[in-house]
């Protein structure tokens, strides 16, 4: 691949799973890969392996645990130092929980946290290397689930009051997906063309999410029954490579996207005011790190 064509791409949540599988896919393309992941030596050995399969030696891991905000702006700014430009996020990192309500160290709900105020916080920072693209891509996984969490609660939005592991996932990721609309519709505003920003969805795909969350009894019970029908996390990451780097979606912004195409949403799900009140609410929790 010649110097025009290689992008530099950054991948979150990348040591296993769909982001892996994501990043080993790109990683043959040709592309300079940045991954993250929480844990040292899974990442680093997952960046090992996919220099090895792919006989891309343009691989880098960085280490984070992006579920507390000031790590995700010290990610950002790591980033930032490292490389002068980026071409593509792929927020694929991603979190599901027990049933009972959990917070972080900094008081928020671990789910909303890691799907929703993470991928803001960090597309938000690194918006400006993004622009410095002749032709960037933001890509955020999110997932079918954004149904299955019932009413957006405006006046609960990290339900103290109304928790439970189905609502928290499910709405967690409904407004990661309409945070990236936001996006997009603040940047055609702005009269920005450089830069696209579009969610996708790697259907019942079996990731290293699943394991985590099957440690639950009502998860496992779950995961026992679905499992057999579930895609391997290959197969998930293909949409996110496609929105990736295919030439065939050069200019496509604000869509969903899943099985290599867009997906045909209900209106009632597409909710343009809580797309603007979810964007405040969580610009008013990370303002201390968006200046």
């Amino acid at each position: 691949m010649d110097n025009e064509s290689r992008r530099i791409i950054l991948i979150t949540g990348a040591s296993g799973g769909i982001g892996k599988q994501t990043a080993l896919a790109l990683a043959e393309q040709g592309h300079t890969i940045v991954m993250h992941g929480r844990n040292p030596d899974k990442t680093r050995e997952a960046c090992r392996w996919i220099m090895e399969r792919s006989g891309n030696p343009d691989v880098h891991a960085h280490i984070a645990d992006l579920s507390l905000i000031a790590n995700v702006a010290r990610f950002a700014a790591e980033i930032e130092a490292s490389y002068d430009h980026l071409d593509v996020l792929i927020n694929n990192a991603g979190g599901q929980f027990g049933t009972t309500r959990e917070t972080t160290a900094e008081g928020h709900e671990k789910t909303f946290a890691i799907n929703t105020l993470q991928p803001f916080l960090l597309t938000s920072l690194l918006m400006p290397m993004l622009r410095r693209s002749a032709s960037a891509r933001v890509v955020t996984v999110a997932s079918e689930s954004y149904r299955q969490g019932g009413p957006a609660l405006r006046d609960d939005v990290e339900l103290e009051r109304h928790y439970s592991l189905t609502r928290a996932y499910g709405l967690s990721k409904r407004y990661a997906w309409w945070l990236m609309r936001e996006f997009d519709r603040r940047l055609k505003a702005e009269g920005v063309t450089n830069v696209t920003v579009n969610t996708v969805e790697p259907g019942s795909a079996f990731t290293g999410l699943q394991r985590e969350s099957g440690k639950s009894p009502l998860m496992r019970l779950v995961l026992a029954l679905w499992t057999p029908f579930m895609r391997s996390a290959a197969h998930g990451a293909r949409t996110s490579v496609l929105m990736a780097t295919s030439p065939a979606v050069e200019g496509v912004s604000g869509e969903f996207w899943g099985n290599g195409k867009p997906k045909r949403i209900n209106p009632k799900w597409s909710d343009p005011e809580g797309q603007r009140w979810i964007w405040e609410y969580c610009a008013k929790a990370c303002n201390r790190w968006l200046g």
